[in-house]
């Protein structure tokens, strides 16, 4: 695509201001910002789109051109919004730096500029592999018509009935309607087959063959495959050609949506390593709007990682699939060992927490076959308004983490709501403390309990969640009151704790729930 092609649509109402004789440069991508100097997010050919918050005054145009320019950006788009109209100092910068600049005008969104870019960029696309995939020329043609996955497959429908569908069982785009419960296990299958193409049988006389499309054929999580109606092992030739060409233009669709995360992953890290460190509100809220957040919105915070020390990628490839299909705004990182998001919630368009909980849960449940014999956790926080509220938000997130990365499961999902008061605050305290708390109160019973069989433990537990009733607690063990008696004494001698007194029997209590996590 040239400049002059994107000037030229009518309805986008686009005025070149300056670079005239410029408009057969090449526009290879779309980037918005309003960041002083984007360089480092740029690759060279991109569209810059800015709605020019970053401007003070000229001093900044000539920082903004000269980033803009050294990066080799194709063209300025700046928004006439902020101003009324560009100033001519942005216009005069960029000019001295060779760099064209238009002026979007106040009626006309940037998405809908972005759109026609990218439109006409896997148009290009499509049109540049049709010497590849020439067997298959109704599927080009439907491709460069439109431009949309869900459009592109029902093209060749009665050819290939077809589904593509992500790991977690979720419909990207399909040929005809398919069952939910279908695609979970078409997923599943997906996700252990041991090679691809794979042939399953889902009836007496139905057979649907599985292809992965996906850049990196290693990793299934996080990846795309096509589910195809039929026996890849009988096909003729003629129609196993036509599926490997639709197996390639996913597989590249997937690798620009992949790349695009990854410049999302580094905006978004820009916000969350600080708001992890603990940073001001007032910076917060200037790496929320850089990341096209409200500050004011509402959020919930997300902490996720798995139980080994070098976990790798594979925490921000899960979270990135089961969070982005729910909530496409949200910022996610990774810090460290640990991967965060921020996510909002409750706007208009956007999943009510309680919604993003139970469909955060459900997915990464679901990716569970491609995890091996990973423990994964994620904890999420309670809904936090505003920006001064989501350092706590992120703590809350971190505390539900660290209660669910100490427990059993495989794949754990654990918010804040999950837990009570005390599980929380225990989930703060470092576990090598947690546990010396736990040996120092329950380990004298334990090991009495080990040489005489007597049970101390449980009864301490029974006695305890009986309010310290004598009669229940003798009800549900079955043993006479005065046996119970002399159990509770031996447990005071042996832990030092008297269980008439308050304070103990909160310290016993608190041990008791260690031992369980």
């Amino acid at each position: 695509m040239r400049l002059n092609d994107l000037l030229g649509q009518a309805g986008l109402k686009l005025t070149l201001l300056s670079g005239h004789s410029q408009g057969e440069r090449v526009i290879q991508q779309f980037f918005t910002t309003d960041l002083l100097d984007p360089s480092r997010y740029l690759s060279g050919g991109e569209v810059v789109l800015t709605g020019l918050m970053w401007r003070r005054g000229p001093t900044d145009s000539e920082v903004f051109a000269a980033a803009v320019a050294r990066a080799g950006v194709s063209a300025v788009g700046a928004g006439a919004a902020a101003f009324g109209t560009v100033p001519a100092d942005v216009v005069e910068a960029c000019a001295r730096h060779d760099v064209p600049v238009f002026e979007v005008p106040v009626e006309v969104s940037f998405t809908v500029v972005s759109d026609a870019i990218g439109a006409a960029l896997r148009v290009e696309r499509a049109t540049g592999l049709a010497a590849t995939v020439h067997r298959h020329q109704g599927l080009i043609a439907a491709l460069t018509e439109d431009a949309h996955l869900a459009d592109l497959l029902p093209s060749a429908a009665a050819e290939i009935p077809c589904w593509v569908l992500s790991p977690t069982g979720r419909l990207v785009a399909g040929t005809a309607p398919i069952d939910g419960d279908l695609c979970a296990r078409l997923a599943r299958t997906f996700l252990t087959a041991p090679r691809l193409p794979h042939v399953l049988g889902v009836g007496r006389d139905r057979r649907v063959s599985l292809f992965g499309a996906s850049a990196h054929p290693g990793r299934r999580v996080g990846a795309w495959f096509l589910a195809c109606a039929g026996d890849v092992t009988t096909w003729a030739p003629e129609r196993r050609q036509a599926v490997e060409g639709l197996v390639t233009l996913l597989t590249l669709e997937r690798a620009h949506l992949d790349r695009h995360l990854h410049v999302e992953r580094r905006l978004a890290a820009l916000l969350l390593r600080p708001l992890v460190g603990g940073a001001a509100p007032a910076e917060i809220a200037a790496r929320l709007e850089a990341c096209r957040l409200d500050p004011d919105a509402t959020f919930l915070a997300l902490t996720a990682g798995t139980a080994t020390a070098t976990p790798g990628d594979l925490p921000l490839t899960v979270v990135e699939e089961v969070v982005r299909p729910l909530a496409p705004t949200s910022a996610i990182a990774a810090v460290g060992d640990e991967v965060h998001a921020v996510i909002p919630v409750d706007s208009p368009g956007e999943v009510s927490p309680a919604d993003l909980v139970e469909g955060i849960r459900q997915a990464t449940r679901a990716l569970t076959p491609a995890l091996g014999g990973e423990r994964f956790a994620i904890g999420i926080s309670a809904a936090a308004s505003g920006v001064d509220a989501l350092d706590t938000a992120v703590e809350e997130a971190r505390h539900a983490y660290r209660y669910a990365v100490t427990g059993q499961e495989r794949v754990a999902v654990v918010s804040s709501s999950d837990l009570s008061s005390h599980a929380l605050l225990l989930a703060g305290v470092p576990t090598e403390a947690r546990r010396a708390f736990h040996r120092r109160l329950l380990r004298p019973l334990a090991e009495y309990d080990r040489a005489h069989d007597a049970r101390l433990v449980h009864t301490l537990d029974m006695f305890l969640r009986c309010d310290g009733s004598w009669t229940r607690t003798a009800k549900e063990l079955h043993v006479h009151v005065n046996t119970l008696r002399y159990r509770i004494q031996r447990i005071e001698q042996l832990t030092g704790r008297k269980l008439h007194r308050f304070d103990d029997r909160v310290d016993l209590y608190l041990a008791l729930q260690l031992q369980r996590h």
